[in-house]
């Protein structure tokens, strides 16, 4: 059975008012709802991760906003019959007034804001390799972009530790290209994690440009977390005490550091390089 739509047909619907401002954090906070935008994003938060020994974000969806005259391809109404919840149709032009994007493809989903601690009675034994520890990220297109390519280097676990900017800002789902559904990604205290990851026979690697050790130096076929900081501060005092050792990039130019996401990607294919020998 379809589910119903309703029609909006005006800029000053109350419902097109509401959707557009959970594109700011504060009203997404009130609301505690987040919303999830394009074909490829939904269809990642409705599947998830099945395979992943560690629970994704499990996700909620309440409503549907859509504009046919915007859809890109043929799946989009088997993607809109899947969903239960109430959906609402619109024309283009106010499709647009509400997307986050340049070219929106007409599928916004609004979703219940889940908990993003780390859930330690779910996953009191990990086993996965790498683990992958953001610090004060800043940027929510890099977080993004960071997600994006920890799952193409098979990360098992990201958690961001006093995160500046709101995990479920739309920018950040955009630039993962839904990847914060399909990766376990969590809000966890830094001390409280590391710790908590060496009980478990993990070696902390804390990534910064004051580092002692060559990253291809060190052994990555072994229970590996690595350590980033923010993209204006870099890893605290702290972060660079508790991780076990301390690592650098090259830099042969007169920068003095890579971007973070980009720092990340490195990284973590060295890791994939080590370990696929």
């Amino acid at each position: 059975m379809k589910p119903q739509r309703n029609y909006i047909t005006s800029f000053s619907n109350p419902k097109v008012k509401w959707v557009a401002g959970l594109k700011e954090k504060r009203n997404r906070d009130e609301e505690k709802k987040f919303f999830i935008e394009g074909y490829r994003e939904i269809k990642k938060a409705l599947t998830g991760n099945q395979s992943s020994p560690i629970p994704c974000l499990p996700i909620s969806i309440t409503s549907l906003f859509i504009s046919p005259e915007c859809f890109l391809g043929e799946n989009e109404e088997s993607l809109i019959e899947s969903i239960r919840c109430p959906v609402f149709e619109l024309p283009r032009k106010i499709f647009e007034k509400i997307s986050y994007r340049d070219r929106p493809d007409g599928l916004i989903a609004v979703a219940d804001t889940p908990s993003a601690e780390v859930p330690w009675k779910k996953i009191q034994s990990i086993d996965t390799n790498p683990i992958l520890i953001i610090e004060g990220v800043e940027k929510p297109g890099n977080l993004g972009t960071i997600l994006r390519t920890a799952e193409g280097a098979g990360v098992g676990l990201v958690i961001v530790t006093d995160p500046r900017i709101d995990l479920f800002n739309p920018n950040v789902v955009r630039a993962s290209t839904g990847t914060i559904f399909t990766l376990p990604v969590y809000i966890g205290d830094l001390t409280e994690v590391l710790i908590e990851l060496q009980k478990q026979g993990y070696k902390g690697y804390a990534v910064t440009p004051e580092g002692k050790t060559l990253y291809t130096s060190v052994n990555l076929k072994e229970k590996s977390v690595f350590l980033f900081g923010s993209e204006q501060y870099g890893l605290s005092p702290l972060a660079k005490e508790l991780a076990d050792t301390t690592l650098y990039l090259p830099m042969l130019g007169e920068a003095d550091s890579l971007n973070l996401a980009m720092s990340c990607g490195i990284v973590l294919y060295e890791s994939i390089r080590q370990r696929s020998k």
